[in-house]
């Protein structure tokens, strides 16, 4: 028996049961329950279970690794608690002391949480379980939230999800699905999965994630490297829809302007982003900011007073201040090195979401928060790390092959480095 893999037990559509569960509840504590709404350090319900379910979620991993198997890097959680630190430093004198210690203790949970689950299970395992959780939770949002449609863009009805979180769930199914066409492990089934996850997408109205989304799947399309004819016959006929909807048709105008919106949005941005660069009032929020609790910001010269910051980056300015930009920066710098080097079928997947999840951050917030994207971007930094590298390459070595399933039974896939 090969490091990592254990007796069979009981498994959810091919994936380990126990990983499945944990998955399905670290997705569905870290997406909004009410849209809108932000944590300002009060307790009620949503907020305590949600708290609850993130501590199951970190005991049911506690558990499965008692006997960890599996090496797994810590720079990542150095580089996390740094910016955990700065935040609540920065919460010392801004105010909600409280509020930004809770979002980084749900932050450090997370982070545990995951480093406890890839210490037992492999890399394929995760991100295929993480995969089905973004599809269940994400599909029973769009199910539920299906009377939305009727404003112009579709939202999550349970749980009460915003636009862009569905279609951020909607995207990494697309982005798995993508990963195991590449790696030769996807046919028909996978081509399904991830045309119905478009069509969440577009029916989100969400254009970032939209535009985002293309440029990740070429990177995972450059580590073909046998095409298959259905592959490309599905590929031409797709390119040939796509060029249709552009230049014969006004589909993809509508979704730019978004019922006129246009540019308005991004140019809002623009508002919040050059008032986050004079937030401070001294020189500790500078280097410190004011806590990851802090989500809006105020802006003057307008017809409102404050505006949410939409954009991780300019979050970090406000939240962790130039501390906590320059170890986001560095950490994600870092991050980008080692996906490089990791071995070919494991740097598709990890390269196409690192070029989604970052590239996403520029326009949302939440890449450095207890969010899904964090959740992404967390698993791929820890196993991107020198050691866990090595042990990636074992596993390439040792298994061969590793199963991949997503909605079926299990296929063995060959891994090559």
């Amino acid at each position: 028996m090969t490091p990592g893999t254990r007796p069979p037990g009981r498994r959810i559509g091919g994936v380990p049961a126990r990983l499945q569960v944990c998955l399905l509840l670290l997705v569905l504590t870290t997406v909004g329950w009410r849209r809108g709404t932000y944590f300002a350090g009060s307790v009620d319900p949503v907020v305590a279970a949600k708290a609850v379910l993130s501590v199951v979620a970190l005991l049911v991993a506690w558990s499965c690794a008692r006997r960890p198997q599996l090496r797994v890097g810590t720079g990542t959680l150095w580089a996390l608690g740094l910016l955990l630190t700065a935040s609540v430093l920065g919460a010392l004198t801004h105010g909600p002391l409280v509020a930004g210690a809770v979002v980084a203790a749900r932050a450090m949970i997370l982070a545990l949480t995951v480093v406890l689950l890839l210490r037992c299970w492999t890399a394929t395992q995760f991100f295929t379980a993480l995969a089905h959780a973004c599809a269940v939770v994400g599909g029973l949002a769009a199910v539920t939230g299906l009377p939305t449609l009727s404003s112009g863009r579709l939202a999550g009805g349970v749980p009460e999800v915003d636009p862009n979180t569905l279609a951020l769930l909607a995207c990494v199914v697309v982005l798995h699905a993508g990963w195991r066409i590449a790696v030769g492990g996807g046919g028909a089934r996978s081509g399904a999965v991830a045309a119905v996850a478009l069509g969440a997408v577009w029916a989100t109205g969400s254009r970032t994630a939209l535009l985002m989304l293309v440029p990740a799947l070429l990177v995972m399309a450059l580590h073909l490297r046998r095409a298959r004819v259905g592959l490309v016959v599905g590929a031409l006929l797709a390119a040939a829809a796509a060029t249709f909807a552009v230049f014969l048709t006004d589909v993809l105008g509508a979704f730019l302007e978004r019922d006129g919106a246009g540019t308005s949005t991004v140019q809002s941005r623009f508002i919040a982003w050059d008032a986050a660069t004079t937030w401070a009032d001294d020189a500790w929020q500078l280097a410190f900011g004011g806590g990851l609790s802090v989500k809006i910001i105020p802006v003057k010269g307008q017809y409102w007073t404050e505006q949410p910051l939409d954009s991780s980056w300019v979050s970090l300015l406000v939240q962790t201040g130039l501390v906590g930009l320059l170890v986001a920066g560095t950490w994600v710098l870092w991050t980008v090195r080692g996906v490089l080097r990791a071995p070919r079928s494991h740097r598709a997947l990890f390269l196409g979401l690192l070029v989604f999840v970052i590239g996403r951050s520029v326009l949302e917030s939440g890449l450095f928060d207890a969010t899904p994207e964090f959740l992404a971007f967390l698993a791929v930094s820890l196993l991107a790390e020198g050691g866990s590298r090595r042990r990636l390459t074992g596993e390439v070595e040792e298994r061969g092959a590793e199963p991949v399933v997503l909605g079926g039974g299990p296929r063995t896939v060959a891994l090559t480095g």
